[in-house]
Order: structure tokens, then sequence, then C-alpha cells
């Protein structure tokens, strides 16, 4: 994998978050594994990506090695997992976040989007869903009774 947008330290940082993101749980591996990493760095160059959202995710990962040295004086890939899990507390709610934590607030929404939408379109995350895609129906017998039941409607007229 060509790496075009991440910088070598850089590197580093996306994965760690990402998988405090979205963890290995179940019937799926964590972020990391499916290659979301990888989804994003390539998206981050892909002519559709403003510069803008390139500046906020570069200097989002700035900001949380900042963050990082000035609560635990290291920077985030040093610290332990209940630090980093408090600095994603101050910035993961929008509603409750402190505006002092504004930037934060903005690169770590950006950066959840992009690790939902490269998590979720890659093969370990649509087994996740438990998608099973175009899939032929040989026969149709409508639609189950509980989901008429729930809906409250009826085939009888």
């Amino acid at each position: 994998q060509t790496r075009t947008f991440f910088t070598g330290h850089e590197w580093a940082l996306p994965p760690a978050l990402a998988d405090l993101i979205l963890r290995a749980a179940g019937r799926s591996g964590a972020a990391s594994s499916a290659g979301t990493i990888e989804f994003m760095d390539f998206m981050l160059m892909d002519e559709v990506t403003s510069e803008g959202t390139r500046v906020q995710v570069r200097g989002g990962l700035a900001w949380m090695d900042l963050e990082s040295k000035r609560r635990y004086q290291k920077p985030f890939l040093e610290v332990t997992e209940p630090q980093r899990t408090a600095i994603l507390d101050d910035i993961a709610w929008p509603a409750r976040a402190r505006p002092e934590f504004s930037h934060g607030v903005a690169f770590f929404n950006r950066f959840r989007d992009l690790v939902a939408s490269g998590f979720w379109s890659s093969q370990v995350g649509i087994r996740d869903l438990q998608y099973v895609g175009n899939v032929p129906v040989p026969t149709w017998n409508g639609c189950p009774p509980e989901a008429l039941r729930k809906l409250g409607v009826s085939y009888d007229a």
C-alpha cells in the first residue's frame, strides 16, 4: 500500500484512534484490521476531498498529541488507554464539549465519519452488518407476519 496522505509519524496515530472508535467485538475485527486506515489515506487524497478536510484531519492528529502532552506530558500513543479515552470523552459529544475543545470536536467528528465509512464499506464491515447483498428470492410469500403486526397493517382488505 502506497501512503499518499499520512506522513510516517501520522501513520501510527490513526489506527490507534480508529480502534478506540470501532473496537474488535463479536463478529468483526477492529477498524484498523478492516483496511480502514488505508481507505482514509486514499480518500483524503481523492480529488473530491476538500483541502479544508485535509487540513482538519492533519491538524486534528497534531491536536491529539498536543492535548495528550498538555494533560499527561506524553504524546497520545504513549499514554494509557484510560488516558486516551479521557481525551476522547471530551471531544466525542459536541453538545457536551467545552468551547476550548472545539477544534478537537470538529476533527473527531470528521475522523469518526471517515472511520465509519471505511469500516462499513470493507469486507469485514459488510460481514459485521450481515449484509447478504442482491440475492434472488425464488418465491415471495409476502412480508413476515411479525413485521406486518409491528407496522399495524395486513394483507386483508
